[in-house]
């Protein structure tokens, strides 16, 4: 993406390739891979659909600067910072807890694109999606646009709600099923409300926190958007946001290396494992003659992937 406009941005999503994945490790699927990961360079996955309208207003209001917040290994705090030095918007980002003696890769990369980063303590953080929280901070917003943690706002709906409406205009095969990572849990409300009402939607939880993400289903989707075709998988966070272990890191590395697809561990690894434990659950039921054609969304964040060392 070089250019910051609605019809650059399009063209960039429709041209992202679908990757099938031929492997044992998914029985009874024909299962392919919308690489979002390579939307941009940078600006990848999910992050970019759901900044691409907030950029937008923000350069139509006339605003300089893009505040938004998130933790030290956030994908969002990484593509906002990427976003504004290359959009010419300065940005400041609000990291929950306290500065580390020596920040780690993700905030290095964003303090070298320009980010201003403001740290601050937990409990001030909870209100991350408030506009009191700059203003608590000192920030002045007259020339600044907010962006909520994780791109969570009516704007990243609308972008996550065009990736919608790309994949049902792009697929290379009709799919029954698509699957999603979730983290706020914006990304499966928007797609439920963007997709053919015909792919029955999965999202995958990448932490414990089942409430509030089914709460950002409800909010984020179209009011009553096809409530029977969206599954939350709640237990496959393999023990929390950003939690690993070594099931799941020999898993990542078997599919790297058998179908030559990058994953990260935080987000796309822990959902094609749900969808690899699902497959052989199907194998071993009623369905196992039938070959679904399942979508899986590349969400990006593959520079996430140094936090494992």
């Amino acid at each position: 993406m070089t250019e910051l406009s609605l019809d650059a941005f399009v063209d960039a999503a429709e041209n992202v390739p679908y990757q099938q994945i031929n492997s044992e490790l998914f029985p009874n699927i024909d299962l392919w891979v919308r690489r979002d990961d390579l939307i941009d360079p940078i600006i990848s996955g999910n992050k970019a659909y759901k900044l691409i309208y907030n950029l937008l207003e923000a350069r139509k209001l006339g605003k300089d600067t893009i505040v938004t917040c998130g933790g030290a290994w956030s994908n969002h705090i990484h593509a906002t910072a990427a976003a504004g030095q290359r959009f010419g918007f300065k940005t400041i980002g609000i990291i929950r807890g306290e500065r580390p003696p020596v920040l780690g890769a993700m905030l290095q990369d964003a303090e070298r694109f320009g980010m201003e980063l403001r740290f601050v303590c937990r409990s001030d953080y909870r209100k991350c999606r408030e506009l009191s929280l700059p203003a608590s901070l000192g920030l002045k917003m007259e020339g600044s646009w907010f962006v909520p943690e994780g791109g969570a706002n009516s704007l990243g709906a609308s972008g996550v709600r065009l990736l919608g409406r790309v994949i049902r205009e792009t697929s290379p095969v009709a799919f029954d099923q698509c699957w999603v990572a979730c983290g706020t849990g914006l990304s499966l409300g928007a797609l439920a409300s963007g997709l053919p009402p015909t792919i029955k939607l999965f999202g995958v939880a990448v932490l414990k926190a089942e409430k509030s993400i089914l709460a950002a289903v409800k909010e984020w989707g179209l009011a009553g958007s096809r409530p029977m075709r969206t599954t939350l998988i709640a237990d496959g966070h393999q023990g929390g946001y950003g939690k690993v272990n070594d099931r799941l890191l020999a898993f990542q590395k078997e599919l790297e290396q058998k179908a030559y697809l990058p994953i990260d561990h935080v987000y796309t690894a822990k959902v094609i494992y749900a969808l690899m434990r699902r497959c052989t659950q199907l194998k071993q039921g009623r369905h196992s003659k039938r070959q679904w054609k399942v979508l899986l969304v590349h969400t990006g964040g593959l520079q996430g992937r140094r936090g494992i060392v």
